[in-house]
């Protein structure tokens, strides 16, 4: 199923769960490049990314109703320019949900920066660096988030929130 106006959340992990052959200052650069890429080349709308050690999560809608052929380009030419050899690197298909909902959604995107909070790698979302939330990118962000929290200084702090405190905020 493609949609053309609903987001996606977008996950895919590396083979055997495996951490990436090179560190992730090295392998940022090369996924933002690509996100660029496929932005531009098949309007890909991104609204959130961040990379993990053997992960990533994107938050992203398809206006051409694409995301099958623009996923499968971004993951070969990832997996080629990380790995140096063509379909090496991820394992196997991605994994995607289609949010139906502003709930879903809102969940999903604080999933999604949450994730090296849970790791045990930053104690604030905003302290990581390889995320859209934290780090400039050469592509434009779509956000179905409501300005409510305050602007990002809001957005921060309902980021930070634990998920008890969170179900409250809905």
């Amino acid at each position: 199923m493609n949609s053309n106006q609903k987001p996606y959340h977008v996950m895919s992990r590396c083979h055997n769960k495996e951490f990436f052959p090179r560190p992730l200052k090295h392998v940022w650069p090369i996924i933002t490049e690509e996100l660029y890429r496929v932005h531009k080349e098949h309007k890909l709308a991104i609204h959130g990314f961040i990379l993990m050690g053997n992960h990533f999560h994107l938050l992203c809608h398809t206006p051409l109703g694409n995301l099958e052929k623009t996923m499968e380009i971004f993951l070969r030419r990832t997996s080629c320019a990380i790995s140096l050899e063509e379909n090496n690197l991820w394992g196997g298909r991605y994994c995607w949900s289609l949010i139906q909902s502003r709930r879903y959604y809102m969940e999903a995107y604080r999933y999604i920066f949450q994730n090296p909070v849970r790791a045990g790698l930053v104690e604030k979302v905003e302290a990581y660096k390889f995320s859209t939330l934290t780090s400039e990118v050469h592509f434009p962000l779509h956000s179905s988030l409501p300005m409510a929290f305050g602007g990002n200084k809001g957005e921060l702090l309902w980021l930070n929130q634990k998920e008890a405190e969170v179900r409250d905020t809905f």
